[in-house]
Formats: structure tokens, C-alpha cells, sequence
């Protein structure tokens, strides 16, 4: 094959600014082929006209677009760049990555708000009344504390199942039980927002009424202290909605974190 009127590797590399490395990796992936490779040196040569093709491929990198997708937009004798579907499928990926982003701005709002109303809790004196809206849950069953290894391996695993339905995440998490006369029932939970259609009838979402709640700052996790810590709201015959969580203020101790637990009031005080 005559070489005069073809690049080396080092010379494409000038030109279009990628190095080398990064040529051999999109060889490598099959979307950057060598016009020819010498078999007794192995080196690699190119054709001018691949020299938008390596054009192409920084624009995917450019837009987050995965470079295995990049023979979609290719054809297979690599003559002919799809661009329309190139920048179709990049506008594609910026919208969604703008839909993360106020996602994550969104929920980051929450829980500012929550770290506010924490560090106020923290030094105000004595136990406080907090008023608590409406909110949905993902609940699973659970007779621990935070902070042990069968509540670390549960909730990871229930981060992973709330992404897998495409849930909305709220800013609490932590334990949750219901005395009833009947008994006691204790489950760990994870807020969510439950409106996507179809997801209150999961299993797992459990709906929290709007109520007024009890709060108290405890120095250790035991959702099972409630009535000692509520003896007054215990003596009275109702059913109640006991909730602890995590202390997050802004600067938090992570060899002694602090929770606040939460006992519902009954209805003629709320």
C-alpha cells in the first residue's frame, strides 16, 4: 500500500489534538479502525478523511455520549457520520442531565431546611411539639438500632430499591413504630415522594398522616425507649407513631451523632 498520502498515528495525533493513547483506546473499541497496519512494524496509518471521524468522537465525549454507542452514528465503512441522530441523541442526554441536576438541587433544598430546623431543635431547652406533614415512606420491617451492621446492609439495600422504581427520595430516614393496642409493630424507614402513578400501591410505601409530634434529643439510637422518654403521652390509652432520626446539623459527630425521637400527640392536642 502507498503510504505517502497517509498519517501516521503521530501525525494524526498533531493534527486533531487526541493523543495517542486515545487513538489506540478507540481502536481498541472498534470505532476508529487504522486504513492499513504494516505487518512487519505494526504501525498504525490513516486516512485524511478519518480525521472528522476522530471530530465525531470528541464531540460524543463532549456531550457525555458513551463511546460504545458511537458506531450507531457511524456507518460500517465509516464513510458517513449520522450527525442528526448524533445531536438528537446529545440534546437527549443534556435535558436529562438537566432534570438530575434540579433533582439533586431540589433535594438538596430539603435538606437544608431539615438541617435548619435540626440546629434550631439542638438548642432549644427541653422537649419540643413539631407539626409534621402528610408524608410517604418505604418501609421494611426491622427490630435493631442505626448504626449496626444489619441496618448499614438494609438500608443500602433499600436506596438500591427505591432507585430501581424510579422513586423521588425525601429528606428523612431512620426507624419508625406504631403502638397500638394490639401491639407494636417497628419497621426502618426511607421518606419518598409516592407520586409516580401505581407507586402508593407498593408494598413497601407506607402513608404517614399529617400529626403533631413530641420531640426529644436522645444520645443513642433505641426506638424501644419511647415510653420512657414519653412517660406522660404513654400513660394515655391511643394509639401512637413513635419516629427516630438522625440529628444532621452542620457539623456533624460522627463518633457521637445524636437522634431526635419523635412520639405523636393524641388528637384532642393536636
Amino acid at each position: 500500500m502507498d503510504k505517502q498520502n497517509l498519517l501516521t498515528i503521530g501525525s494524526l495525533s498533531k493534527q486533531t489534538g487526541v493523543h495517542i493513547k486515545s487513538l489506540r483506546y478507540y481502536e481498541q473499541l472498534g470505532i476508529l479502525r487504522p486504513a492499513h497496519t504494516d505487518p512487519d512494524t505494526g504501525y498504525r496509518y490513516y486516512t485524511l478523511s478519518q480525521i472528522p471521524v476522530v471530530d465525531a468522537i470528541r464531540a460524543c465525549i463532549f456531550l457525555d455520549i458513551p463511546l460504545k454507542e458511537f458506531t450507531t452514528f457511524l456507518t460500517k465503512d465509516q464513510q458517513r457520520i449520522h450527525y442528526k441522530k448524533l445531536i438528537s441523541h446529545g440534546t437527549m442526554l443534556a435535558h436529562q442531565k438537566i432534570r438530575d441536576i434540579q433533582e439533586k438541587l431540589r433535594l438538596l433544598e430539603k435538606f437544608q431546611k431539615q438541617m435548619d430546623r435540626m440546629e434550631g431543635f439542638q438548642h432549644s431547652e427541653g422537649q419540643t411539639v413539631h407539626a409534621l406533614p402528610e408524608k410517604y415512606c418505604w418501609a421494611v420491617p426491622y427490630a435493631g438500632k442505626q448504626h449496626s451492621p444489619d441496618y448499614n446492609i438494609l438500608i443500602t439495600r433499600m436506596f438500591e430499591d427505591i432507585s430501581r422504581n424510579n422513586l423521588r427520595l425525601g429528606a428523612e430516614a431512620g426507624l419508625l413504630s406504631f403502638h397500638r393496642s394490639a401491639g407494636t409493630e417497628q419497621f426502618l424507614y426511607v421518606e419518598v415522594e409516592a407520586r409516580k402513578k401505581g407507586a402508593r400501591q407498593l408494598k413497601e410505601i407506607m402513608r404517614l398522616p399529617a400529626a403533631s409530634f413530641l420531640c426529644a434529643i436522645t444520645q443513642e439510637s433505641g426506638i424501644g425507649k419511647a415510653p420512657l422518654v414519653f412517660p406522660e403521652l404513654f400513660a394515655l390509652g391511643y394509639d401512637k407513631i413513635i419516629m427516630e432520626t438522625e440529628l444532621f446539623s452542620g457539623d456533624y459527630d460522627v463518633v457521637h451523632p445524636k437522634f431526635e425521637l419523635r412520639c405523636s400527640l393524641p388528637p384532642e392536642e393536636k
